[in-house]
């Protein structure tokens, strides 16, 4: 099981491991499904036309989106 201090080692690891994506953009750390994720920053952003919808088709596979670790859920202590 892991604590508090390594799943942050783990997290801010792998940010400084990769703190950008080969497009030139910068990752992000995300919280998404019970794990952290560290993801390129386009990936987040809203697509709005349809040029920049093909584009981001046409790029998705090459930005980076990787899980980091799985999160456990907290545990609640009594009042």
């Amino acid at each position: 099981m892991l604590n508090e201090r390594s799943l942050v080692d783990q997290i801010e690891r792998a940010y400084s491991e990769r703190p950008y994506c080969d497009c030139g953009r910068i990752t992000t750390t995300i919280y998404r499904g019970g794990a952290m994720w560290l993801e390129c920053a386009v990936v987040g952003e809203p697509i709005s036309g349809r040029v920049q919808r093909l584009w981001t088709v046409v790029t998705d596979p090459g930005h980076v989106h990787e899980r980091i670790v799985d999160v456990p859920a907290p545990q609640l202590a009594a009042a």
